[in-house]
């Protein structure tokens, strides 16, 4: 979905406007993706996704949720130090990079939209694809950085 996203600027559209339907169209559906929202992040705001109550999530799409998704201190903290989390997974944004916490809910589920590696023109949808992790989609990591001479078109 990200991949093709990345190398389709139609279907990005498409997910952003109507990312149930988008997604729907590559096969992921089911239960708990029934109203699926994405959230693109860009060089000035960078989106994070949590379910304060309980572990709202996006199965059909991510697979089993992260344990730490789940817990409770890691719930809290999400929403109150966003910047410290992501610090703890292992990356900083400026301080002038807007952080939007979403909160996912039975009723929507949230996704990130990446923003696409640099260094990665001419890379296939499938090469991109594999680029793209979990934790980037929800906003507590990175898609992968392409190897400097790997371009599995």
């Amino acid at each position: 979905m990200v991949g093709k996203a990345w190398c389709d600027p139609a279907y990005k559209r498409w997910l952003l406007d109507d990312a149930t339907a988008a997604i729907a169209s590559l096969g992921y559906e089911g239960r708990q993706g029934e109203h699926m929202v994405v959230l693109e992040n860009s060089t000035c705001v960078h989106n994070m996704v949590v379910c304060t109550l309980c572990s709202c999530y996006p199965w059909p799409v991510l697979g089993l949720p992260p344990v730490r998704y789940k817990s409770a201190p890691y719930r809290s903290r999400a929403v109150i130090d966003p910047r410290g989390v992501l610090k703890e997974f292992g990356f900083e944004l400026s301080t002038e990079v807007e952080i939007r916490v979403w909160d996912s809910t039975s009723e929507v589920r949230y996704l990130v939209l990446p923003m696409r590696p640099p260094d990665t023109a001419g890379f296939s949808e499938e090469a991109l694809a594999g680029l793209v992790t979990r934790d980037s989609m929800i906003g507590t990591g990175l898609p992968k950085m392409p190897e400097p001479a790997r371009n599995p078109s």
